[in-house]
């Protein structure tokens, strides 16, 4: 028993230093709290008009409480966390192809990198909603301004079911420069959407040295075990 508890507390040490990094937030107003700042968009910003027909045109957005409050259409409901008084982005859906709804870091459309180093985990995830019933948004990742061939979204057609994705990953040796957001629906009737509470976190892979310490637990449990079944085989 006490080689056991040497082994797995090795192992555990090991296991330990491999995933005890603390994640890090990278995006800034990932939930809107502070409006219509921290983000690039290649959609037109349309804000209320009183008259709930601001977002009419196709290829724009606003950030509001509420999507019927900017399209007489739109369904009525909060932010993905039932807040009445959360914001979100509210989107009637552009028929160009490839159009950054939302996006965050080093693009064309200016920003800074988001993560410079290589090798990094990552895992980025947000909510989508339809805000109309007909023709559902489908959502494309983007990462340094390259499509993620897997990476695509498709929407419901329940105004105001808001829907969870995450994504993870290891950035390459270039890192994460930018994350990106477009809309491969292009149908100009529906096609009209909310996001909310976006989110990327990273945390530095391991190190050799917490990789070797952690394969010396296991080996140790592993020894452990051929030395028990030994003993037994003894008995």
């Amino acid at each position: 028993m006490k080689t056991f508890l040497t082994a797995a507390v090795v192992a555990g040490f090991g296991l330990g230093l491999a995933g005890g990094a603390s994640a890090t937030e990278l995006l800034t107003n990932g939930n809107f709290s502070a409006g219509n700042t921290g983000f690039q968009s290649e959609y037109d910003y349309l804000t209320l008009n009183g008259f709930q027909t601001n977002l009419w045109p196709e290829g724009a957005y606003d950030v509001s409480m509420d999507p019927n409050s900017d399209h007489y259409l739109f369904s009525s409901f909060p932010d993905h966390t039932g807040d009445a008084a959360g914001l979100m982005m509210v989107v009637n859906g552009s028929g160009v192809p490839d159009k950054v709804v939302w996006s965050q870091g080093q693009t064309n459309l200016g920003g800074t990198a988001l993560i410079g180093a290589a090798n990094v985990a990552y895992t980025f995830s947000f909510y989508l909603a339809s805000v109309y019933p007909a023709s559902p948004a489908n959502m494309q990742l983007w990462i340094n301004e390259v499509a993620v061939p897997s990476a695509t979204i498709a929407g419901t057609g329940t105004p105001g079911q808001w829907q969870h994705f995450t994504f993870s990953g290891v950035s390459g040796v270039d890192g994460i420069k930018s994350i990106s957001l477009s809309n491969k629906n292009l149908e100009p009737s529906g096609n009209d959407f909310a996001l909310d509470d976006f989110s990327l976190t990273s945390t530095a892979v391991p190190e050799p040295a917490s990789w070797a310490l952690m394969i010396l637990g296991f080996g140790g449990i592993g020894a452990m075990v051929r030395n028990r079944r030994r003993v037994l085989a003894a008995v």
